[in-house]
């Protein structure tokens, strides 16, 4: 086994660091810059998202004054400003309820599809989803809405669902049907008054 002498250890360090030093010093500049991106890019979209609540706080302040068209330019601003938020979904379906409070079916559908390609999440997607789903049988899309609701899985709007489905069969005249996922639906546990009355009206 042969052993180096210091001097060497010395001149092999220096032949690495020759051949190798500028790799590491740009391997050390990236990785600086990255973490500094990255903390910037962190920074942008937490100032974003405080920026984003603060106008839907304004907008639910807005329409609580009766003050729509100031609230209806809070729509437009989250809209365009929000990001990829939570608040840019719930920005769209607000203009969904305004559009249908104006009778505009139509433009509610188109707004809570809107909220469906914006929600941040699986839960939120599937509850904008469902009411799609309740504005295209008003509106009497049936086979979309029908499209629809076979892509809502989650567990928690189970009771929801089937209130849909059952819906969605009524529109189509199928009352037997209908009756079945209704009931199906209180037995889930989702029991508003409505839907009790949806049932017993099929039940008479």
């Amino acid at each position: 086994m042969s052993y180096l002498t210091d001097e060497e250890k010395a001149e092999r360090i220096k032949q690495w660091w020759s051949d190798n030093g500028m790799a590491v010093i740009a391997g050390l500049v990236l990785g600086i810059a990255g973490l500094f991106g990255y903390n910037w890019w962190s920074g942008q979209q937490a100032e974003r998202a405080e920026q984003a609540s603060e106008m839907y706080q304004a907008l639910q302040f807005s329409m609580r004054a009766g003050q729509y068209e100031q609230a209806d330019e809070m729509v437009r601003q989250l809209i365009e400003h929000g990001g990829r938020t939570p608040y840019v979904a719930l920005a769209w379906a607000h203009r969904a309820e305004v559009a249908l409070a104006g009778g505009e079916r139509d433009a509610a559908v188109a707004a809570l599809r809107e909220a469906v390609d914006a929600a941040p999440d699986d839960g939120h997607r599937a509850l904008f989803r469902l009411r799609l789903v309740r504005q295209l049988i008003r509106t009497e899309a049936l086979d979309e809405a029908a499209s629809v609701l076979a892509t809502v899985e989650h567990d928690a709007f189970r009771g929801l669902r089937l209130e849909l489905d059952g819906d969605l069969a009524r529109a189509r005249g199928d009352h037997d049907t209908a009756r079945e996922r209704y009931r199906e639906a209180l037995d889930a546990g989702h029991s508003p008054e409505y839907l009790q009355l949806k049932f017993e009206d099929l039940s008479a």
